[in-house]
């Protein structure tokens, strides 16, 4: 509540210089134009508790909640024991800085209930002074309370994107179509009719034992020769050679050189030093965040692949072909055939190409819908986690809705004052809020497998050459024809830009776009056989650039900080005594001692030398062959005899006469247009998110309340019967403003449609039927 207070000028100075204001509005001006001066006490008592109380502690009146600017408070005289201002502010508003040292009083919560000057214990106007700034002059009847209206928030829905488009391939089955074509079963072929051959009858010599020759062996010859052979081989001995010793003098050391240290001691003064009396100190000033909004970019379509068909050109080239094969023309005996059982395709093997479809896994992710911050929270619920605590009483919101750079808890600041544990404000953090969405990623794309279907065959019975016919061979030249086909183009690929690699395939467009061999593209293993085959297909890969989408947010322009102000130090003069010529010490070196000493050193060293051993021969006789065995050979005549034989007068001979092939009409499937592949674009999928943003800040606003000076015992009983009397229960009629009595009020407030503010204001007040003055 804020206290009534006449507009009368003037300022009043005691004996002991601390001023007064006649008003609460010129003590604030003086103070808002620091040129205030502020109460310095000039008495001292100890600290004395009252009723209820259980602990004081002595604080800055600027640490307290709302008194970062200090107070102008009414001054009163003694009371209690305790003495107030002097005289002769009795009456007026009294300046009080912040940096002024009090005596706050706890209870048995933890809460503070009352502060009084530290020096001398001294009453303020209330339990706590008026903070600077929270009471507006009115009219004698009429005050005015800050009122909180809080924030608005509106729901805001926003799309994110989920899973990303994807492009997947659907296989195309082939197709077939069924043709008909004659195949052979039994083959034409050309029957010979034999033609008997005549003979007659001749008289010739015939060898019966040709000419040769008879071998009759010779014996070999023998000798004894005389020769040396190699009983014991040459061999090497080694022999040592001792070494030889003789004896010499020398000099070894006895103790080394060393360094020993003389010590020299310091000689001391008196010094005169300025030594800190007082620390300088800092006072910390919170500076509150700025914020700004920015603007970027965030993914609405990820980048992707299209692929799209080269049409390759092509030339007709002309080619002789082998339309018969050479062969040749048999005259020999009639030949024989038989019957076979084969089998021939009805449909040739193909490929189907089956999906393979894309496998997602689940990933869950937390997001971020609001950054940590601090929160003014009301009750002393929040005292436990409160960094910070503030009466209620004084309690000041700012016009932007913050208190000292944080948010105020609107709902709970404008709670009823019902409950006594409502009197506080606690300062809370509040953390970062996240919300987990879960969303589907790619694990393994879709693919395409391939699956062969074996060929289907159908058994025909035919006739084929069991034995040829045995005649002399007739060549038959092979016969060839033209023909036309279409082949590609690779000087026209190539002169158009496009890029090859060794293996004979297109890698490269001519605009630089990459290209793609179409089996590789579908998972075929198979290995290139190149361009110029004309069996392989080629698509070109194009990328399909990503999209964004600008969104705005706001984000810290300058973040919350502290501002020092420096309160300097005091220092004074100390005598200290200090070393002149500090202690030190000299190096003297001892030289090293040695003595000579005999020992005995090889003059010669030990060796070996080889002596060799010559080898042992000794003479053998031994048989040896002079001439070796042979052979020499005997003429035999040859033996001739007359024979008479039948010899072919004429030879025998073919008819050939032609047997027609038989040949049968059958009839199968073949490809007509070969499995492919499709791509069908998966379009991305995208997950609402909803949240709330704040659309307007809480402010606050003045709302007129009854005066404390109005506020008597009197007033306050008339205020329980008018309440009594409309059905509402206050408690005792005893002119005390307590929970019952402020329950009821508030309920009258809600039966009316009166603003529940935590209140007694004027609106309510005359809605009773009850004065305010």
């Amino acid at each position: 509540m804020v206290l009534a207070a006449s507009a009368q000028a003037g300022m009043v100075t005691d004996n002991h210089g601390n001023v007064g204001y006649d008003t609460a509005a010129e003590c604030d001006a003086a103070v808002a134009a620091g040129n205030a001066k502020f109460y310095e006490p000039f008495t001292h008592q100890p600290p004395l508790k009252r009723a209820g109380e259980v602990d004081v502690k002595v604080m800055k009146l600027g640490q307290l909640a709302g008194y970062e600017k200090g107070a102008c408070d009414l001054g009163v005289g003694r009371r209690d024991n305790r003495d107030g201002v002097g005289r002769a502010l009795i009456g007026k508003y009294v300046p009080y800085g912040p940096n002024m040292s009090v005596n706050v009083y706890f209870d048995a919560a933890g809460t503070p209930v009352r502060a009084t000057m530290q020096q001398c214990d001294n009453n303020f106007k209330g339990d706590l002074p008026r903070p600077v700034g929270s009471q507006v002059a009115a009219a004698s009847s009429e005050c005015y309370a800050n009122v909180l209206t809080p924030a608005k928030f509106e729901n805001k829905t926003e799309q994110v994107l989920k899973v990303p488009a994807t492009k997947r391939f659907e296989p195309v089955a082939a197709t077939f179509k069924t043709v008909s074509e004659e195949v052979v079963i039994s083959p034409a072929i050309t029957k010979q009719i034999p033609i008997p051959a005549t003979y007659k009858t001749v008289t010739e010599q015939v060898l019966v034992r040709p000419e040769s020759f008879r071998e009759e062996p010779v014996p070999p010859t023998y000798k004894t020769v005389t020769e040396q052979v190699l009983v014991k081989p040459e061999g090497k001995r080694i022999e040592v050679i001792p070494g030889t010793f003789k004896r010499v003098s020398e000099q070894v050391m006895v103790s080394p050189e060393r360094k020993e240290l003389k010590v020299i001691p310091a000689t001391y003064a008196d010094k005169e030093d300025t030594v800190v009396d007082r620390p300088a100190t800092t006072r910390v000033e919170t500076v509150p965040a700025t914020y700004k909004t920015v603007s970027e970019q965030v993914l609405a379509k990820a980048e992707s692949l299209r692929y799209e068909p080269i049409a390759l050109p092509l030339k007709t080239i002309k080619e002789e072909v082998l339309r018969s094969e050479a062969s040749a023309k048999l005259q020999a005996s009639r030949s024989s055939v038989k019957t076979v059982t084969e089998q021939v395709v009805v449909k040739a093997e193909s490929k189907r190409l089956i999906q393979v479809p894309a496998v997602y896994d689940t990933v869950t992710e937390r997001i971020k819908v609001a950054d940590a911050s601090k929160e003014w929270k009301r009750g002393r619920a929040w005292i436990g986690k409160a960094i910070d605590v503030r009466p209620l009483r004084g309690f000041v919101v700012g016009k932007d809705g913050k208190v000292d750079g944080a948010s105020v808890d609107l709902q709970g600041a404008t709670a009823d004052n019902t409950r006594l544990d409502d009197d506080v404000m606690c300062l809370v953090e509040v953390p970062e809020q996240y919300q987990t969405i879960s969303r589907q990623v790619l694990r393994t794309p879709a693919t395409v497998r391939e699956e062969i279907i074996p060929a289907e065959y159908g058994t025909v019975t035919r006739q084929v050459m069991n034995q040829e016919a045995a005649a002399s061979e007739q060549e038959i030249p092979a016969t060839y024809q033209t023909i036309t086909r279409q082949v590609i183009d690779i000087e026209k690929l190539k002169a158009a830009g496009y890029k090859f690699d060794d293996k004979g395939d297109i890698v490269a467009a001519p605009n630089g776009d990459r290209v793609l061999r179409a089996g590789a593209l579908m998972g075929a293993g198979a290995k290139s056989a190149g361009a110029e085959s004309g069996t392989e297909g080629y698509v070109r890969e194009i990328k399909i650039p990503a999209e964004y989408k600008t969104v705005s947010r706001q984000v810290v322009d300058q973040p919350a900080s502290v501002r020092t102000i420096e309160v300097p130090g005091t220092t004074k003069v100390v005598k200290t005594r200090v070393v002149a010529t500090p202690a030190r010490t000299e190096e003297i070196v001892i030289p090293a001692v040695y003595k000579t000493v005999e020992r005995e050193v090889v003059d010669q060293a030990p060796s070996t030398r080889e002596i060799k051993i010559p080898a042992v021969y000794k003479t053998v006789e031994r048989r040896v062959v002079d001439t070796p065995a042979s052979t020499r050979k005997i003429p035999v005549p040859a033996v001739y005899e007359t024979v008479k034989r039948r010899v072919i007068d004429t030879p025998a001979s073919f008819r050939e006469e032609v047997i027609p092939a038989i040949t049968k009409t059958i009839t199968r499937q073949v490809i007509d247009q070969p499995a492919s592949l499709r791509e069908v674009e998966a379009p991305a999928q995208y997950e609402t998110l909803t949240y709330q943003v704040k659309v307007a800040e809480g402010k606050t606003e003045q709302r007129a309340v009854l005066c404390e000076t109005n506020a008597t015992p009197t007033k306050i009983t008339e205020i329980q019967r008018a309440l009594k009397a409309a059905g509402f229960e206050p408690g005792p009629l005893n002119g005390v403003l307590r929970a019952q009595t402020m329950r009821a009020v508030n309920q009258y407030q809600q039966s009316k449609g009166l603003p529940v503010d935590g209140f007694l204001n004027l609106e309510t007040v005359k809605s009773l039927g009850v004065s305010p003055n």
